[in-house]
């Protein structure tokens, strides 16, 4: 906000409904600037309290109240955008539009009884006070809305409401076939009855030999409360810096200092980080480390910032809204959770990535780390994908695209610069990856089992990661690769130079084993960790390389230990449906979660599931009759020429999926996951192996089966 801007502050009361969200996951939150300088402009003039040179904005949206936007298909560089909160459950277009409400709302206390804009009065609007709407909240105090599926944001992995919207029968034309989606097929069913949306694609697949849908579950109450805060999710991932621990992830963290003005520092005398007094300037011992997942992350009333690593001085805010809520890890292997009830609020400089806990606990023997240091490494061979919004495949294979994967402690991206491991017979690690897309592959569909419950064959699966590589070894790479139009991420500034991996039209696929975690901002990493041979703490460039042991090191001792992989002989991860299997959690925020909520009922769910979608169809048939009447209008007035819309890959670059990933075959990728499944828990068992020459394998049957140009390149 400029000097020359003066903030209105609102009158009490909305008939803001918090619930009126759309139900499109394309849909994702936008900025509310316009619609708040708007609207105080134009009730300030009506007040007669405008003065010239003066511009003013509102302190916020009426509560409920919230935008709402997606990129338009014929010029995706154009987002168009809607208010979203109406008690009818109607959208403004625009803030001219939305101002006679608003006004009304301010003049009458936040009712909204006798409005008359044009919303209000529109054909088919009705008041929440009629009694027309009402609310129903199957998952009130529970958090099992959250067992499922962990987000980010306060209080994201507590405790979700759903408000149901009551709505008449749908009539059908006599004799009109009834078209079902794969969300809606019953006639599949995982062991809680919900239907299994994963093996009617694929059916669908089989009977097609071509199918691309984005992938809906209606009747999932997990997924449906994963759609409402995945936006948020979003927006907070594009806006924080990479250092910001995520919500789900694992962290070393330091419940208390012994006095103020202690900073952890490394000693270069020894290497090992103490805590030091800023008055005596003097050591004065060894923190005690402990690791615990992220339960909330800080809030938005106050931007993070660099400084935040060295202490909280500066804050305007307390910890409770600047600060972390961590949670320690209780054993995966055990009944017993109490230790996740022994949560700390603690501020961002004395949390750490977990993966760098081999430098932080250097001073110590392995029997002398706290209990939950090992619980956290128990659990560094897992992984869960999130956010599963497309299939697309070409019989007998198929690729199911994902926002994300929680990889050990960390959580990975679209977007996101990571660090990849070294090949066998290189001693460091030197290359990165900017994530376009994260991708599951069904192999074989034709050699398996239909039936995913009987002790036939299963069908294979892989997680692949994709997108653009590149290098600090130069003799890696080719001049010819050079874009000059290229940028890479800011993330990865002080690191450099980077050389590219790939020519510019190609792309880099690895397995996800190769991921070693999270490329965090150099100055953060100077912080954390500063060299021993620079008395100012910084070099010229960092080395990408830190951490690497301990993650090895760590995912081989969750091999020997995690019950869950050692009881399914010769695996090596665990494949979990969901952040809170993955860590065994009781609680999250203190709500019970996952195998341990007492109040999940997956039949009421689906019954109130059921509901809420046939309020969606209602609402979606009533938007697309008026969209029609609107393009008859605007064909009449100026004909537009036919375009044919491919299906956007969400989260990465739509062109270069649709270009490059062909029929979504793979074009020879190999298997390399063992009686797994995409979703569907086939027997149970959700433990798969992989193996360590996986890409070398998969060049060679490149090459074997001489097809067209490959839609990757995977470099040794």
């Amino acid at each position: 906000m400029s000097a020359g801007t003066v903030r209105v502050p609102l009158r009490p009361g909305s008939d803001g409904d918090a619930t009126h969200r759309p139900s499109n996951p394309n849909y994702v939150p936008q900025s509310d600037a316009i619609y708040l300088e708007k609207l105080a402009s134009n009730w300030m003039k009506d007040r007669g309290q405008s003065l010239p040179g003066v511009a003013y904005t509102l302190e916020r949206l009426p509560a409920g109240y919230a935008v709402y936007g997606r990129p338009r298909l014929a010029d995706p560089s154009h987002i168009d955008k809607w208010l979203y909160g109406h008690p009818g459950r109607k959208t403004f277009d625009s803030p001219n539009r939305f101002y006679p409400h608003f006004k009304y709302l301010m003049e009458n206390g936040g009712n909204s009884i006798g409005c008359t804009c044009t919303v209000c009065k529109g054909k088919g609007s009705e008041k929440r006070n009629s009694g027309s709407v009402t609310a129903a909240s199957p998952l009130t105090a529970s958090g099992s809305g959250a067992s499922s599926k962990v987000t980010s944001g306060r209080s994201t992995l507590g405790p979700s409401t759903t408000t149901t919207t009551a709505a008449p029968n749908i009539t059908m034309a006599r004799g009109r076939p009834k078209h079902v989606g794969p969300g809606m097929d019953t006639s599949r069913v995982d062991e809680e009855g919900t239907p299994d949306v994963y093996r009617n694609l694929i059916n669908k697949l089989k009977k097609s030999n071509t199918w691309d849908e984005e992938i809906h579950e209606p009747l999932s109450m997990d997924w449906r409360v994963e759609q409402e805060t995945l936006p948020k999710v979003k927006a907070q991932l594009a806006k924080n810096p990479k250092w910001v621990p995520r919500c789900g992830e694992v962290v070393l963290f330091i419940r208390s200092f012994p006095k103020e003005n202690v900073t952890i520092s490394r000693d270069r005398h020894n290497g090992y980080f103490k805590l030091y007094d800023e008055e005596t300037k003097k050591f004065v011992g060894y923190p005690t480390w402990e690791a615990g997942y992220v339960a909330q992350i800080p809030s938005d009333v106050e931007e993070v910032c660099l400084d935040d690593l060295v202490d909280d001085s500066g804050k305007e805010w307390g910890v409770t809204y600047t600060g972390l809520r961590v949670e320690p890890l209780p054993d995966p292997n055990s009944e017993d959770k109490s230790q996740s009830k022994r949560y700390a609020l603690v501020p961002l400089h004395r949390v750490r990535p977990f993966v760098f806990y081999k430098e932080y606990l250097a001073h110590l023997a392995d029997e002398e780390w706290h209990a939950t240091i090992k619980n956290a490494l128990t659990t560094m061979s897992s992984f869960v994908v999130l956010d599963k919004h497309r299939f697309k495949g070409q019989w007998p294979e198929a690729w199911l695209y994902c926002y994300g994967v929680y990889l050990g402690s960390e959580l990975l991206a679209v977007g996101d610069a990571v660090r990849l491991l070294p090949k066998q017979g290189s001693i460091s690690c030197t290359d990165i990856m900017v994530v376009k897309s994260i991708r599951m592959h069904f192999t074989n569909l034709h050699l398996a089992s239909e039936n995913d419950y009987d002790e036939g064959r299963p069908y294979n699966t892989s997680l692949y990661i994709f997108g653009k590589g590149y290098t600090t070894e130069q003799v890696r790479s080719s001049k010819e690769w050079l874009d000059p139009d290229e940028r890479v991420p800011a993330v990865t500034r002080g690191y450099g130079p980077w050389h590219p991996l790939q020519p510019p039209e190609k792309e880099l696929m690895v397995p996800f084993s190769r991921l070693l975690g999270r490329l965090y901002e150099a100055e953060a990493m100077t912080l954390w960790l500063p060299s021993l041979t620079d008395k100012d703490g910084a070099l010229s460039r960092r080395n990408i390389d830190q951490g690497r042991e301990g993650v090895l090191e760590g995912r081989n001792f969750a091999r020997k230990h995690e019950k869950r992989i050692v009881d399914n002989f010769g695996s090596t991860w665990f494949w979990a449906d969901s952040r809170v299997e993955a860590l065994d959690l009781q609680t999250v925020n203190g709500f019970e979660v996952g195998k341990y909520a007492t109040d999940r009922s997956p039949t009421t769910w689906r019954s109130q599931a059921a509901k809420l979608e046939k309020a969606d169809k209602l609402e979606r048939l009533a938007e697309e009759k008026a969209s029609e009447g609107q393009r008859s209008l605007r064909n009449f007035m100026a004909p537009a020429p036919t375009r044919q819309v491919s299906l956007p890959v969400r989260g990465g670059d739509a062109r270069l999926s649709e270009d490059r990933s062909g029929s979504g075959s793979g074009s020879g990728t190999t298997t390399t996951a063992s009686g797994s499944r995409g979703g569907s828990k086939k027997r149970t068992k959700t433990v798969i192996d992989l193996s360590d020459d996986e890409e070398d394998d998969w060049n060679k049957r490149q090459a074997a089966q001489k097809r067209a140009k490959p839609m990757v390149v995977v470099r040794k």
